[in-house]
């Protein structure tokens, strides 16, 4: 397939987006879309290439599988091995095992399967994960793999079936992406089977061979590259993605590839040195971009600057153009990377790498780096789910007073404060995460039964509109049993606090992020008349700007910023019981 050098200068539109939607730069709101322009990319090249040797009769399943190895793995595997030494100096344990996690997964080609399982794209933590953008590799080699052999097995029945074929195929993953944003939005921005659709429309591209005048061509084109400039401008993290909002991104970029002809202005735009070199590396630009922002938001303890942003930035595409000139170009090259030395080193760096990931997630991130000694077990954020066995559908006849808890993972920590101050032997203590706010449906019978039996209502943070809610749900008389207990948080980012001498540890704070006193704020404004409100920020931060890090023997009081660990949880039972609020748990 000849080299067209507008698609280079495609794939730049595509990465540099990306890269400074990553960075926070606001005008690329829609930055994420250089995703869908990679994918439409790549499904055209991939089909092309081998329809071009189907139609000769010599395509081998052997090479083309040596050929995406030689593309993709020697510089995605520099970029993983540069990750480990950081992570490990700076890491927090749990932090290290959802790395250690993400390397094995994305060594698999299927980080993507991981994130549609653990995570959200938008959530903050996303900023902390150095691999979260190889969902999009995984999705890529899934196609790889699948994708030839299904083409070698309907080529057999001619070009025409084979088209047809894949058509079906297409419409059929459009309308599983749509139902699928409807349904499951955070698995379906991972999932193959809502982007296969993205790449097909590019094979789909490589099939057609249109014949138009050029005024035709510099119009089609110029609609496409309005159309991704829309995408990425417009855009923007409340746009449900993928859906069939993807069709501009994804139909503007197959315009481009069908019509932007030689001697249109797009083509000549495209083909601009500057563009074509930032092609050229872009798949180093995308592979660097994500860790070193990720690392930089770890190391620091606030958050990071434009003007650092920048330097990052400019950062990435110098290791990309030396990743670009000394990995990839001769792992690409056979006469400088015979097979056999390619094979050996590919295989010791991944057993190297899938060691130290499974090491990662089988000790939950090596704790023994941090904690010293200390019961490792209670510094996990697994410990926070150790009190499901108060999850129980009946209050217990015996004169007690009864406690309804009710919370996600935050909820779950109260319980284990109540825990540690040996409280819940004097009341009937029941926690429940299943009471959704906003209310998606009616209650359900067994929390209407465990409402009329409740003397005490205990919600912790799940919104600011659910204590209104909840008071609708029991009945507005009883408001006055209702405690609402505030947002807890502890800064930006707890990692550099690794760095902090034992002796300075317990006056070390933390300064809470504004959102967090926002919502606080809002949380006790909208409580309802009767309710009891508890404000952790100045319980525990007693300024209400800064919380802090370490407990009195220097142990940290969270890992993750929200929730508490052991030491995190006994901190707070010392300490909140003396609320006027919480006197009803005494």
């Amino acid at each position: 397939m000849e080299h067209r050098r507008e698609i280079d200068g495609l794939r730049a539109i595509a990465v540099v987006p990306v890269v400074l939607s990553h960075a926070g730069f606001p005008i690329f709101t829609g930055g994420f879309v250089g995703v869908d322009i990679f994918f439409v990319i790549s499904g055209f090249l991939i089909t092309g290439i081998i329809i071009a040797e189907l139609d000769k009769g010599r395509f081998s399943l052997a090479r083309f599988y040596e050929r995406r190895a030689r593309r993709i793995l020697p510089a995605l595997f520099v970029v993983i091995l540069a990750c480990i030494p950081f992570a490990w100096l700076w890491m927090l344990p749990d932090m290290m095992e959802n790395f250690g996690q993400s390397v094995v997964a994305t060594i698999l080609f299927a980080n993507n399967l991981l994130l549609a399982k653990t995570s959200g794209y938008w959530d903050l933590e996303a900023e902390f994960k150095p691999l979260l953008h190889t969902w999009s590799l995984g999705v890529e080699e899934q196609y790889y793999v699948l994708f030839p052999l299904l083409l070698v097995g309907l080529w057999r029945w001619g070009r025409k079936p084979t088209l047809v074929a894949i058509g079906v195929i297409l419409v059929a993953s459009l309308i599983m992406c749509e139902i699928g944003g409807r349904l499951f939005p955070q698995a379906n921005f991972y999932l193959t089977t809502s982007r296969a659709w993205e790449l097909l429309v590019g094979s789909m591209c490589a099939f057609a061979s249109f014949r138009l005048e050029r005024k035709y061509n510099e119009v089609l084109a110029t609609i496409g590259m309005l159309l991704i400039g829309f995408s990425i401008f417009v855009y923007d993290s409340h746009v449900p993605f993928p859906s069939l909002y993807t069709l501009a991104p994804v139909f503007g970029t197959a315009l481009v590839l069908l019509f932007a002809r030689e001697g249109t202005v797009t083509c000549r735009i495209l083909s601009l040195s500057p563009l074509v070199g930032i092609g050229l590396i872009s798949y180093s630009v995308y592979l660097w971009h994500q860790p070193l922002f990720a690392f930089a938001r770890t190391y620091s303890l606030d958050p990071l600057g434009p003007l650092d942003m920048l330097g990052l930035v400019a950062a990435t595409f110098l290791l990309s153009w030396l990743t670009w000139k000394y990995v990839e170009t001769p792992f690409r090259d056979r006469s400088i990377t015979p097979m056999r030395f390619l094979s050996t080193g590919l295989a010791t760096a991944a057993a190297l790498m899938f060691a130290v990931g499974l090491g990662a997630h089988l000790t939950h991130g090596f704790p023994s780096r941090v904690f010293n000694g200390v019961d490792e077990r209670e510094m996990f954020i697994a410990y926070n789910s150790g009190v499901f066995r108060f999850k129980t559908d009946d209050f217990p006849k015996n004169g007690k007073k009864n406690v309804l808890v009710m919370g996600d993972s935050t909820g779950r920590d109260f319980v284990n404060v109540i825990e540690e101050a040996g409280r819940q032997r004097d009341y009937n203590l029941i926690y429940r995460d299943d009471y959704v706010c906003p209310a998606q449906s009616p209650v359900s019978p067994t929390l209407s039964k465990l409402f009329s039996e409740t003397d005490v209502f205990v919600l912790v943070y799940i919104g600011s509109n659910c204590a209104g809610q909840l008071t609708a749900d029991i009945g507005a008389e009883n408001a006055k049993k209702l405690i609402v207990i505030g947002p807890k948080h502890f800064g930006y980012n707890l990692n550099p606090f690794l760095r902090t001498p034992p002796d300075e540890r317990a006056s070390v704070r933390s300064k809470i992020l504004q959102p967090i006193l926002d919502e606080n704020n809002l949380q006790r404004a909208t409580l309802p008349p009767g309710g009891k409100f508890v404000d952790l920020l100045h319980l525990i931060g007693r300024d209400g700007t800064t919380m802090p890090v370490f407990d009195e023997n220097g142990l940290f009081l969270s890992q993750d910023r929200v929730h508490l660990t052991k030491p995190g949880a006994i901190y707070f039972a010392e300490r909140i019981f003396t609320d006027p609020a919480l006197s009803v748990l005494h």
